[in-house]
């Protein structure tokens, strides 16, 4: 063949190479015109060659509710997988399908990407629509794996010893950075998110300093000294380092550790000596001047002392966080409550309001001291209102000691030789005062069996008051609104005792009756004991015989306005007393 011929030949073929190939293009594209192109990709699912309801349907059966695609949420430790629907996000098919159909036909592609998407394919993110709502949900749920609080450094006792121990840093799960986040990363394609954490640093970074400054405190005694001695006061007194060590407060303070002592282990101690300090206000004690209506002192008073505890704990916790060993107590001063130079017009004690008087004529010498020391107890004292007279709190102790002799007492049948024999005179005069001068009477006894010294006129049997600390007392209540002052008086001529009440006059208005007399009853026979100190063939009466009866004392008290006050039923039951006879050898009793 001719060479032209060969030429025409192969030009012919090429032609119509070229012919078939732009039939195949324009097939290929007239094909494709209404699919996605080959290749794309929506998250792994192909939907290349696929009519937009076709590729619809293939993204949502593959990617609608399924867990075929899941997402990576990485933390500091290890890592989650949760689906994008347990995210919040929801997969939009129709819009997805109509961002692949996108692929390929932008401004500029042409045949060569189309051909390019069909050999290397493209991986498309879909079109998601997002609910913040529920992966703010999850992510919540989430934190309680991820937070971690962070962690002060600590001060701690552990059997005696100071252990300190560092502080470690926390973390907290960033759900509002973290959800910021997600919907990016899957528009990108990227299938795992990094959660966001946010560091908690620890307030307290360190307890070196509460621990040197807590050895500080413990390394030596404590001196706690009284400020102003006098002779015979205790102290000082010394907390050990291990007392000091037993009182620690180590106490969180913000970013640092407050060490200290404890106030309410130091006010307890302060407390616990505070009353081997204090000292009672003594009150002036008076007598009444009636010609001048003036209050005349005839004891001087004196001031107390007590602890100020609180002002003692802060004196003392002060010096500790100052490194101090050593604090003084704090001592204030007592005023009494009525002193030497107080008058008749400040206190209110104005006017005679009551009187009691009694006979003791015939005492023995035993019984008359005793009943003149008992006496001066209660003379000039003052009685704030409101308060409760005890007889027994001012007539304290009943001893030789205290000064009282021995004398007559009643113990049961018989009258026995005892110390303070004749007290009972004055709780009775005492009593027959506050009786007098409407006074509410708190506690009375009357005496076992009748007493001939309390029964002589005015007064008869149930006008007596007994005592014997601690178990019976005599106590009424100062319920004026002035002072009480009461003042003994002993007649050394007609050997009477009397006790004045000095007081504002309120206008109050007392009516006694009585005695009711009742219930007689005789004694026994009378009762013979051998004495053998005594000389022989004598005999002599050792007490006398008294019958029993039932007694009964009524008052009225009325205030100024004749309103009734108070009613008081004063009952005594008193059992007979015989005769009881003391003789000696070759006496024969009858």
């Amino acid at each position: 063949m001719k060479p032209k011929v060969l030429l025409y030949t192969a030009l012919l073929s090429v032609g119509l190479l070229f012919l078939i190939l732009i039939v195949a293009v324009q097939g290929y594209e007239l094909w494709a015109a209404g699919r996605i192109y080959p290749g794309v990709h929506v998250w792994g699912v192909h939907v290349g060659g696929m009519r937009l309801a076709e590729a619809a349907a293939a993204l949502g059966e593959a990617l609608g509710e399924g867990d075929r695609v899941m997402l990576t949420l990485r933390g500091p430790e290890r890592s989650w997988q949760a689906s994008p629907v347990n995210l919040g996000f929801r997969l939009d098919a129709g819009a997805t399908a109509q961002q692949a159909f996108r692929v390929g036909r932008g401004r500029g592609e042409g045949l060569l990407d189309h051909l390019h998407l069909l050999l290397a394919g493209q991986n498309i993110a879909p079109v998601l629509v997002y609910d913040e709502s529920v992966a703010r949900l999850y992510l919540a749920a989430l934190r309680g794996q991820i937070d971690r609080e962070a962690v002060d450094a600590a001060l701690r006792l552990e059997g005696g010893v100071l252990v300190a121990t560092p502080s470690q840093m926390g973390r907290v799960l960033d759900v509002e950075a973290t959800l910021a986040a997600l919907p990016d990363a899957l528009a990108g394609g990227n299938m795992t998110v990094d959660l966001v954490l946010r560091p908690l640093p620890p307030r307290v970074t360190d307890a070196g300093p509460a621990r040197a400054q807590a050895q500080a405190l413990i390394a030596e005694p404590f001196v706690i000294l009284h400020p102003s001695p006098r002779e015979g006061d205790p102290g000082p007194w010394t907390l050990s380092p291990q007392e000091l060590l037993s009182m620690l407060a180590i106490v969180p303070a913000g970013e640092r550790i407050e060490v200290g002592l404890d106030a309410t282990l130091l006010r307890a101690y302060v407390e616990n000596i505070a009353p081997s300090l204090e000292m009672e206000a003594v009150d002036a004690r008076f007598h009444f001047d009636p010609a001048r209506g003036q209050l005349v002192a005839i004891a001087p008073s004196s001031d107390g002392r007590a602890v100020d505890v609180e002002a003692s704990v802060q004196n003392i916790l002060s010096a500790a966080e100052a490194g101090r060993h050593v604090a003084p107590l704090a001592l204030v001063v007592v005023p009494p409550r009525y002193p030497d130079t107080a008058t008749a017009e400040e206190t209110g004690i104005t006017a005679l309001v009551g009187e009691g008087s009694s006979y003791f004529f015939g005492s023995p010498s035993g019984r008359d001291h005793n009943i003149r020391l008992a006496a001066a107890r209660f003379d000039g004292l003052v009685i704030p209102p409101g308060e409760t007279f005890s007889f027994n709190h001012y007539l304290g102790e009943v001893s030789a000691e205290a000064g009282y002799d021995e004398s007559l007492i009643t113990t049961g049948e018989q009258l026995q030789m005892g110390i303070g024999g004749g007290i009972c005179q004055v709780s009775t005069t005492a009593f027959r005062a506050a009786l007098d001068g409407g006074y509410p009477i708190v506690e009375r006894w009357y005496h076992y069996q009748r007493v001939g010294y309390y029964e002589w006129p005015p007064y008869g049997p149930g006008f007596d008051a007994t005592v014997y600390s601690p178990y019976l007392d005599f106590r009424f209540t100062n319920d004026r609104a002035a002072p009480l002052l009461i003042e003994t008086v002993v007649d050394d001529a007609a050997h009477t005792l009397t006790f004045r009440f000095y007081s504002s006059d309120d206008g109050r208005r007392v009516v006694v009756e009585g005695p009711a007399v009742s219930d007689p009853t005789e004694p026994n026979p009378p009762l013979y004991q051998l004495d053998a100190a005594l000389e022989p063939g004598t005999v002599r009466e050792w007490q006398s015989a008294m019958g029993g009866l039932t007694a009964v004392v009524e008052r009225w008290v009325y205030d100024a306005a004749g309103n009734l006050l108070y009613h008081d039923v004063f009952t005594s039951r008193y059992a007979p007393r015989r005769a009881v006879y003391h003789y000696g050898p070759g006496y024969e009793p009858p």
